[in-house]
């Protein structure tokens, strides 16, 4: 949405979609709009979500409207507001902090990809994908940095190449958008892939510390699979069903917040 971050003691997603909506009613569109207001902590962008029968261009057409809602809050200016774009990024390692952790580090990554990487056109703003506290730590001088890219050819050829940045090869694997409601198979979360995870195991039928296909019954010795003698627990809300159940409160509202929503993002 701008430059400068928005303070989390000051933002409200209640206010400023109330807000929002209010400032639409006054241009006589009477029903709501906007249906969420979320504030990445990472990037300091706000993405607003709309209702299924409007859509991102219509809040383009309307930055005005959003712009002048934002100064009333006390919110930073809005500088442009763009469409959720399914770009293609990559996870790059080895970022030395000494050099790109800096409030102009993210520009001069774009600046090194562009100048010393041919035919790759990096957009949008890189992020750290490293902890603020680990690039604060002392414990490590090098990190890793998503990068987007317009198109699934030059992802593939960052990744199969690597990239030239502050004179060295970083190495550029495939960043994965995980779903909120994708289950670790080895560790029973969500937002989680098992072939990403480093957890410790949990099982998914009965919640204790082992992989779900080594759960054995001793009662009828049947081994990684429900049976009749099965006393379930969920690892994610502690209730007496399996973690892969549909009934689980975590994944229901995990998936009632995805469903039928379009978006647009204010940078």
């Amino acid at each position: 949405m701008t430059s400068a971050k928005i303070s989390l003691s000051i933002f409200s997603p209640y206010v400023l979609r109330n807000a929002f909506n209010s400032a639409f009613i006054s241009l006589g569109i009477s029903q709501p709009i906007v249906s969420i207001v979320s504030l990445s902590t990472i990037r300091g962008n706000l993405t607003l979500y709309t209702m299924p029968d409007f859509d991102c261009e219509f809040l383009i057409k309307h930055s005005a409207t959003l712009a002048s809602v934002l100064v009333a809050n006390k919110m930073p200016s809005l500088t442009s507001v763009i469409k959720n774009e399914n770009w293609y990024k990559v996870l790059v390692h080895g970022i030395p902090f000494r050099d790109f952790d800096t409030p102009t580090g993210m520009q001069l990554i774009l600046d090194e990809i562009k100048t010393f990487n041919s035919g790759l056109t990096p957009i949008g703003t890189p992020y750290w994908a490293t902890s603020r506290e680990k690039r604060l730590s002392g414990l490590q001088l090098a990190g890793s940095v998503v990068v987007a890219f317009p198109n699934e050819n030059q992802a593939n050829r960052a990744i199969k190449n690597k990239l030239y940045i502050a004179g060295i090869s970083a190495r550029a694997i495939k960043f994965h958008n995980i779903s909120s409601t994708a289950q670790c198979i080895n560790y029973a979360s969500f937002s989680h892939l098992d072939f990403l995870c480093k957890k410790d195991p949990r099982c998914i039928l009965c919640g204790e510390n082992h992989v779900t296909s080594q759960h054995y019954c001793s009662t009828c010795k049947v081994k990684g699979k429900k049976c009749s003698h099965l006393t379930p627990k969920c690892v994610n809300c502690k209730e007496a069903h399996t973690a892969d159940s549909k009934l689980c409160e975590r994944y229901i509202a995990l998936k009632n917040a995805s469903v039928n929503l379009k978006q647009a993002i204010i940078i």
